[in-house]
């Protein structure tokens, strides 16, 4: 069953959220960034954050050239999210 949740952060002194489509596999648990900013899409690598071990989380097809800063603040999003909803 699929899971749907709202995220909140930062990048740049403002706020932002996205919804996040969660989809597990046996091998891995694929997020989904939607309903996102279109402008913060372009320093992303895609909209797809990818999991295999719980509090391990990468975007897929991440590089040099995309925002860490912007990538880091919504990865700590989703795990603060999905650490509140396991405890």
């Amino acid at each position: 069953m699929a899971r749907i949740f709202n995220i909140y952060f930062t990048f740049e002194g403002l706020m932002y959220n996205a919804v996040v489509s969660v989809r597990s596999t046996p091998f891995l648990t694929e997020y989904t960034l939607n309903n996102f900013n279109e402008h913060l899409l372009e320093f992303l690598p895609g909209n797809k954050i990818l999991s295999q071990a719980p509090g391990h989380f990468v975007f897929q097809n991440a590089s040099s050239q995309n925002s860490i800063a912007l990538m880091n603040s919504i990865i700590k999003a989703v795990s603060e999210h999905m650490h509140a909803t396991e405890a």
